[in-house]
């Protein structure tokens, strides 16, 4: 932080921290055999989109760059926007890693082009095991990138009842705190209702 910002009392934005991400490989592991949960064979990454050229020019050779990747993995990746203006990109593929690496990729990218503070959170769906088209309840495991830490989100119910199971949730984050860094200050487990993932 710079002179002028102490004294005018700016903050910079957070840069995101990657690397807490790699711990997810091993993770999804846990999930299943600790709680019942699995990886609902899809991923999202959410950003803040900037109004610029040089970020439109990025997006597209991010877009390119995931393009060859996903022909390699044989992934299904898609551009969203949200109702708050929020840019998506979702992953579609059944093997657990890929959606790691891709979500990575992307992430990393954006930081070596200088929109890491854009970047908001990774988010990765879990299905009941038991529950095999995930016609139930999902958990969202979701990444603050800003914090590196990981935190769950488990709505009930209707969507537009907005309620979350946060006894679960805790559970969740308690049988599996050796495996992630979490997010230990609760008041930072934004519910992202209506996610499109």
């Amino acid at each position: 932080m710079g002179f002028f910002d102490i004294l005018f009392g700016r903050s910079r934005p957070r840069q995101a921290r990657l690397d807490p991400l790699f711990a997810l490989t091993t993770a999804a592991i846990t999930f299943e055999t600790e709680l019942g949960w699995v990886p609902a064979d899809r991923a999202g990454l959410v950003l803040r989109p900037v109004a610029t050229r040089d970020f439109r020019a990025t997006e597209k050779e991010l877009r390119d760059l995931l393009e060859l990747a996903s022909r390699e993995t044989k992934t299904g990746v898609e551009v969203r926007e949200d109702e708050y203006r929020y840019r998506w990109l979702i992953f579609r593929d059944p093997d657990w890693d890929d959606l790691v690496a891709l979500v990575h990729l992307a992430g990393q990218t954006l930081t070596e082009k200088g929109y890491g503070t854009q970047l908001l959170a990774a988010v990765f769906p879990f299905k009941q095991e038991e529950d095999p088209k995930g016609k139930k309840d999902a958990l969202y495991l979701i990444f603050n990138y800003k914090r590196g830490l990981f935190y769950p989100f488990l709505p009930r119910g209707d969507a537009a009842a907005r309620e979350r199971d946060t006894a679960e949730e805790t559970r969740v984050q308690a049988l599996l705190e050796k495996e992630l860094p979490w997010e230990k200050d609760f008041s930072y487990w934004y519910p992202l209702w209506g996610c499109p993932i």
